[in-house]
C-alpha cells in the first residue's frame, strides 16, 4: 500500500503540475490570438491527437504493464524496452508516410495542410517519449517519467507562448509543439539508456515480447482512440457545423471540465501496473482493497473540483477566458455532471484492462463514442454548442454503466451500496451549502473567483473530515511532524 500511495503522489504531483501550467498557459493564449485563431488550433490540436495516439499503437500502456510482469527478470525486461523501442520507430515511419501520401493526394483541405507538416516531424519523437514514460511507469518510478513530461509541456508553454507572441500566431504554437516532444524525445532515450544501465545489463532477443507488445497495445489502442475520439470528435464536429468561433467556446467549456478529472486519472495511471502485478500473484483482496480506495478519492476529487467549478463556472470562464467566452457556462456545467460519471469509471477500468477484461472494457468505449458522434451530428446543428455538450454527458453516463456491468461480472466484489449512498450524500451536503452561498451573493466574477474557492474548501474540509473521509490521524500525524521540525 505504501508503494501505491508513493506512485500515486509521483503521477499526482505531475498531473497538478500540468494543470497548473496549462491553466497559465490558456489565458495567456486567447489573449494572444483571435478567437477564430484559438478555435482553429483546439481543431487542429484535437485532430493531430487521433494521429498521435493512432502512431503510438498502445505503445504506452502495452509496455508499463509487460515490464511490470517482468520486473523480476532483467533480461525480459531489457527485451521488452528494445522491442517496445524498435516497434514504436516502425509505427511512427508508417504513421509519416501515410500522412505523406495523403497530403499529396489531397485529402487534407489546404488551410490544415502547413500545421499537418508540422505536427508530422514529431511523431517519431512522440512515439519514442510514450515508450520511455511507459518503460518508467512498469519500473514503478513513475516519478522519473511525469518529470520528463512535465518538462515537455513546460517547454511546450514557453516556446508557444513567445513564438505566438512575436508573430507566427497558431503556427508558432506548434512549432513549440514540435519542439518540445523533439527535445524531451531524445533526452528521455539518454535518460532511459544511463538507468537501464545502472539497473539491467545483458542481451535478448528482439522479437520475443513483440506478439504480446503488438496484441495488448492493438487492445488498447482500439479503447484509446475511442476515448480519444470521444473527447475530441465533438471539438471536430462544432468545428464542421459551427466554424471557428463556436469552437472556441465549446474549447473554453471542455478545457476545464476535463482538468478536473485529474485525481480519476493519476488513479488510473497507477493501477494499471499495480493490478497486474497483483492479479499475477492471485491477490485479489489487495485488488478489491484498491477498488474501494480508488473510487473514495475519486468521488472526494470530483465533489470538491467538480462541484466547486459547476457552482463557480461563469465567474470561471470570465476571468480566466474573457467575458466573451461565458455563453459557454451552461454547456460546462452539462460537461462536468458527465466528466463526473466518466471519471468514477477511470478508476476501475484500469483493474478490468489489468486483469482479464480488457476486450469487454474496450468495447463499452467504443459504444460510448458510437452514441456521442450520433448524439453530435444530431445535435450540433440545430443546438450548436449546447446539442454538443448534451450528446458528450450522455455518453459518459453510458460508459459509466457499461463498466459497472462489467465489474458485475468480474471476480471482483463491488462496493457496497449503503457505502456509496454514504459517501455520495455527504458530498452533496457540501454541494448544497456552497452552492447556496454562492449564489445568494452578489459579487463580481473577480472577487466571487478570488474568495469562494477557499471558503468552498473549508466547507467541502469541514464537512468530509466530521463524516469520517479524510481521516483526523493523518491530520494529527502531519501536525505532529511540523511540531516536531519547528
Amino acid at each position: 500500500m505504501a508503494s501505491l500511495l508513493r506512485s500515486i503522489l509521483s503521477i499526482f504531483s505531475g498531473k497538478l503540475a500540468g494543470i497548473l501550467i496549462s491553466l497559465a498557459f490558456t489565458p495567456i493564449l486567447v489573449r494572444i490570438v483571435s478567437r477564430a485563431d484559438y478555435g482553429l488550433y483546439a481543431s487542429i490540436l484535437a485532430g493531430f491527437s487521433i494521429i498521435t495516439l493512432l502512431s503510438r499503437g498502445g505503445l504506452f500502456d502495452a509496455t508499463r504493464k509487460i515490464v511490470a510482469e517482468n520486473n523480476n527478470d532483467t533480461a525480459a525486461v531489457l527485451s521488452v524496452i528494445l522491442t517496445a523501442l524498435i516497434i514504436s520507430i516502425l509505427y511512427a515511419a508508417l504513421a509519416t508516410a501515410l500522412i505523406f501520401v495523403i497530403i499529396q493526394i489531397g485529402l487534407i483541405p489546404s488551410r490544415y495542410t502547413p500545421f499537418v507538416w508540422i505536427l508530422a516531424t514529431t511523431l517519431l519523437f512522440t512515439n519514442i517519449f510514450a515508450t520511455v514514460r511507459g518503460v518508467f511507469y512498469g519500473f514503478q518510478q513513475e516519478s522519473i517519467s511525469e518529470i520528463l513530461n512535465v518538462s515537455r509541456q513546460l517547454l511546450y508553454a514557453i516556446l508557444a507562448l513567445i513564438l505566438a507572441y512575436i508573430g507566427y500566431d497558431v503556427v508558432g504554437v506548434f512549432t513549440g509543439y514540435a519542439l518540445s516532444f523533439i527535445l524531451l524525445g531524445v533526452l528521455g532515450i539518454v535518460v532511459l539508456f544511463k538507468f537501464s544501465l545502472f539497473s539491467i545489463g545483458g542481451t535478448h532477443e528482439f522479437h520475443t515480447y513483440a506478439p504480446e507488445i503488438v496484441r495488448y497495445g492493438g487492445f488498447q489502442l482500439i479503447g484509446g482512440l475511442s476515448a480519444t475520439l470521444l473527447y475530441k470528435a465533438d471539438i471536430i464536429l462544432v468545428e464542421t457545423f459551427r466554424g471557428s468561433t463556436s469552437t472556441a467556446l465549446y474549447q473554453s467549456a471542455i478545457v476545464p471540465a476535463e482538468m478536473i478529472w485529474f485525481v480519476p486519472s493519476v488513479i488510473q495511471l497507477a493501477f494499471l501496473q499495480r493490478s497486474a502485478s497483483l492479479w499475477k500473484d492471485n491477490n485479489i483482496e489487495e485488488i478489491n482493497s484498491n477498488i474501494r480506495l480508488g473510487i473514495k478519492y475519486g468521488v472526494l476529487s470530483l465533489t470538491l473540483f467538480g462541484g466547486g467549478l459547476f457552482v463557480l463556472s461563469e465567474p470561471f470562464l470570465a476571468v480566466y477566458f474573457g467575458s466573451e467566452y461565458t455563453s459557454a457556462a451552461f454547456t460546462l456545467k452539462l460537461l462536468i455532471f458527465g466528466t463526473f460519471f466518466l471519471g468514477i469509471s477511470r478508476t476501475v477500468v484500469p483493474v478490468l484492462q489489468a486483469t482479464g477484461s480488457v476486450k469487454e472494457s474496450e468495447l463499452v468505449t467504443v459504444g460510448g463514442l458510437l452514441i456521442n458522434v450520433l448524439l453530435n451530428v444530431l445535435l450540433i446543428p440545430r443546438y450548436g454548442i449546447l446539442g454538443a455538450g448534451i450528446g458528450t454527458t450522455i455518453s459518459y453516463i453510458a460508459i459509466f454503466l457499461g463498466n459497472v456491468v462489467i465489474w458485475f461480472q468480474s471476480p471482483f466484489d463491488l462496493v457496497p451500496f449503503r457505502w456509496v449512498s454514504r459517501l455520495i450524500f455527504v458530498q452533496a451536503v457540501f454541494f448544497s451549502v456552497f452552492a447556496t452561498l454562492v449564489y445568494v451573493s452578489n459579487f463580481s466574477p473577480l472577487i466571487t473567483l478570488s474568495v469562494f474557492p477557499a471558503v468552498g474548501f473549508l466547507i467541502f474540509f469541514v464537512v468530509n473530515l466530521y463524516a469520517g473521509y479524510i481521516p483526523k490521524s493523518a491530520i494529527e500525524d502531519h501536525l505532529k511532524t511540523r511540531i516536531d521540525y519547528l
